[in-house]
C-alpha cells in the first residue's frame, strides 16, 4: 500500500486517460499519459545537455584514462569516438519536477527528493571531475542513510509465502524540522546495504554503450506491471514516467552512442530500482530476481578481483578497474556492442518476467531456477572468454612444441 497521498492532478491525467474498448488493460493503459511525458521531456533534454556536456568538456574519449582518475582503466572505454555524458539528467530532471507536481511534500516524498537530489549533485561532481571511489561512495552512503532514517521502513522480509521474517528488534522515532523519522533495526541496516548494494551493481552494467539503459529500460517496465498489480500508485507512476524517459535516451545512447547516461544516471537507476520495488511491498524473493544479473555479475568480479589482486582492504578492492565484468567477457568473444546489448536485455527481461509471474510455491522454484541459470551463465562466459584469451597468448608455434 502507498504511503504517498496523490494530489488531484495526477488523478484527474489518469482518470482522462481512460479507454474503455480496452477493459482487461485499462489500468495498464491508463498511465499512458505519463509514459509519453517523460518520453517527449526527455527526447527535447537528451541533445540540449548532449550539448552542455561538450561545452563543458564532459566526454568520454575512447581508449583515454579520463582526468583525476589514478586507478581509471582506459581499456574499459568502448565506444569509438568521443561521447558526451551527463544524458541521464534527461531522466532524473524531469522525474524530480514530476514528484514535486504530482505528489504532496510530506514524510514520504521528502527523504526521496532529498536522496535523489544529493545523487544528482554527487553524480555532476562525479561526471565533471572525476570524483574518486571513496568521494563517490560518501554521496551513496548518504542518500541511502536518508532513506533508511525515513519512514520507508523495512519492517519485515517475505521469501516465498505468507510468513514474515521479523526486522523490529528495535525501533527508534524522532522529528526533525516537523517532519518524522524512524530507524528500525536490523531492517534498514539491511535496507541500507541493499541500496548500496542496488546502487553498485546496476552502476557496474554501464561498460558497454547502451546497454545500462537498455537494462533499466527492462527492469522499470517490470516495476510498472508489479506497481499496478500491487495498486502502487508512487511506484507505478513513477515507473513508467522513467521508462518513457529512458527509451528516448536509448534512442540516443544505443551503439554507436550519441550520449551516455554517465554518472547522472548510473548511480540513480539502481537507487530508484531499489526503492520503487521495496514501496511496491512485493516479496523479497521477487526482488532479487528482478537484480539478480547485475547484483550476481558483482559478486563475480569482487570474488575474482579479491582473489587475483589481493587487496589489504575494501576501500583498495574498490578501486580496482579491471575489465572483468560480464560484459567485457561477452565481448572478448567477438561480440559486438549491439548484440551484448541484446542478449544481457533479453536475459534481463527473461528473468524479470519469471519473477512477476511467479506465485505461490512456483516463487520458490523459480528464483532457484533464476540464481542457477544466471551463475551458470555467468561461469560458462567467463570460461569461454578466459580460455579464448588463453589461446590468444600462445604464440602459433606453440602447438608443435614438445
Amino acid at each position: 500500500m502507498d504511503i504517498s497521498i496523490p494530489t488531484r492532478i495526477l488523478e484527474r491525467v489518469l482518470q482522462l486517460s481512460k479507454i474503455s474498448i480496452f477493459s482487461n488493460l485499462d489500468r495498464y493503459i491508463v498511465y499512458w499519459p505519463l509514459f509519453v511525458i517523460g518520453l517527449v521531456l526527455s527526447f527535447i533534454l537528451t541533445p540540449l545537455l548532449g550539448k552542455l556536456a561538450y561545452k563543458w568538456g564532459v566526454t568520454y574519449r575512447p581508449r583515454t584514462k579520463r582526468r583525476g582518475r589514478e586507478y581509471d582503466n582506459p581499456e574499459k572505454a568502448l565506444h569509438d569516438k568521443e561521447t558526451p555524458s551527463l544524458g541521464g539528467l534527461a531522466i532524473t530532471i524531469p522525474l524530480l519536477f514530476a514528484i514535486l507536481v504530482f505528489f504532496r511534500l510530506d514524510a514520504f516524498t521528502i527523504p526521496i527528493i532529498i536522496s535523489l537530489f544529493i545523487l544528482v549533485l554527487g553524480s555532476i561532481l562525479d561526471d565533471i571531475f572525476n570524483l574518486p571511489s571513496k568521494v563517490q561512495l560518501f554521496f551513496q552512503i548518504f542518500a541511502s542513510l536518508i532513506v533508511a532514517f525515513s519512514i520507508i521502513d523495512l519492517t519485515h522480509i517475505s521469501f516465498f509465502s505468507s510468513d514474515f521474517i521479523n526486522l523490529t528488534s528495535l525501533i527508534w522515532r524522532f522529528n526533525l524540522f516537523s517532519i518524522p523519522f524512524s530507524f528500525v533495526f536490523p531492517g534498514d541496516l539491511i535496507l541500507f546495504l541493499w541500496i548500496l548494494l542496488c546502487i553498485n551493481s546496476v552502476k557496474w552494467v554501464g561498460g558497454s554503450p547502451g546497454l545500462i539503459e537498455s537494462y533499466s529500460l527492462v527492469i522499470f517496465v517490470l516495476l510498472f506491471i508489479i506497481g499496478v498489480r500491487t495498486y502502487s500508485l508512487f511506484t507505478s507512476s513513477l515507473s513508467v514516467f522513467i521508462s518513457g524517459g529512458l527509451l528516448s535516451l536509448l534512442f540516443f545512447a544505443f551503439p554507436p552512442p550519441k550520449i551516455m547516461s554517465g554518472s547522472t544516471g548510473k548511480s540513480l537507476y539502481g537507487f530508484l530500482i531499489s526503492i520503487l520495488a521495496l514501496i511496491t511491498g512485493i516479496k523479497f524473493s521477487i526482488t532479487i530476481m528482478l537484480v539478480a544479473l547485475p547484483v550476481i555479475d558483482s559478486m563475480f568480479v569482487l570474488i575474482n578481483r579479491y582473489i587475483t589482486y589481493k587487496p589489504k582492504n575494501l576501500l583498495e578492492l574498490m578501486r580496482i578497474n579491471d575489465t572483468s565484468h560480464l560484459h567485457h567477457k561477452l565481448l572478448q568473444l567477438n561480440l559486438s556492442s549491439r548484440q551484448v546489448l541484446l542478449i544481457e536485455t533479453t536475459f534481463a527481461l527473461l528473468i524479470g518476467s519469471i519473477a512477476i509471474l511467479s506465485v505461490g510455491a512456483f516463487r520458490y522454484f523459480a528464483l532457484i531456477f533464476t540464481l542457477f541459470l544466471i551463475i551458470a551463465f555467468i561461469a560458462y562466459i567467463n570460461y569461454r572468454a578466459s580460455k579464448k584469451e588463453s589461446e590468444e597468448r600462445k604464440s602459433p608455434e606453440s602447438k608443435y612444441s614438445y
